[in-house]
């Protein structure tokens, strides 16, 4: 078999085990504490896991699958930013239903402009177009919920917030790996220090979740 880019499809699975076994631990918490920050969070390392696992094989696969192999890698991207954005609005004492009528207004939007892309654009000569949708509207819902949430939170309910807009921090390096296609080697391009810092993300992720059982609603 013709096989592409095997070192990605190690990198996301590493990713998808994590969120799998975080997605595990989480479900407990919402057994524990039933409300809509840990029901959201339990979505996302789940779908973000479903995602990842899928996209390394969309990888490995691609002289096989073509462009068609990424297409849902792209659209439970857009899913799982919508839980992060649904679970961080959960916690807002005001505002909370305009919020989250938002939020779901930019992930409808998401879809139907990644739909029309597919549709429409010859993404098969440049797969990184079908990126374009899911990276801006994951850097616009993250800034927001992670970032500027997770920094007010960190204020008004728990210090223990502040591991959300860290992850933010982490992250950010990634969008120039990306943006300037800057690979280290072969060995190590673009795409496998993105992962290790999503590694770093998603363990902030879990230690904030964890942390905040106590006082979220």
């Amino acid at each position: 078999m013709e096989l592409l880019e095997p070192n990605a499809l190690i990198g996301d699975t590493i990713l998808a085990t994590i969120a799998f076994v975080f997605f595990y631990r989480t479900r407990r918490f919402y057994r524990e504490n039933r409300n809509d920050y840990n029901l959201y969070w339990s979505y996302f390392f789940l779908v973000f896991g479903i995602g990842f696992f899928i996209g390394g094989l969309g990888h490995v696969f691609y002289n096989y699958t073509g462009v068609s192999g990424k297409f849902s890698g792209w659209y439970l991207g857009i899913f799982s930013t919508l839980s992060i954005e649904l679970a961080m609005a959960s916690q807002l004492l005001l505002k909370k239903s305009l919020l989250k009528k938002s939020i779901i207004v930019k992930a409808i939007v998401a879809l139907i402009a990644l739909s029309l892309i597919i549709i429409f654009a010859d993404i098969s000569k440049n797969p990184n177009r079908g990126m374009i949708v899911p990276t801006i509207n994951s850097l616009i819902g993250l800034l927001f919920a992670l970032g500027f949430l997770g920094y007010k939170y960190s204020k008004i309910k728990s210090q223990h917030f502040k591991y959300l807009y860290w992850s933010v921090i982490i992250l950010l390096p990634s969008v120039a790996f990306q943006g300037l296609k800057i690979n280290i080697s072969p060995w190590l391009d673009r795409n496998d220090l993105s992962h290790i810092l999503l590694i770093f993300a998603l363990f902030l992720y879990y230690k904030s979740l964890k942390k905040v059982q106590k006082i979220i609603t």
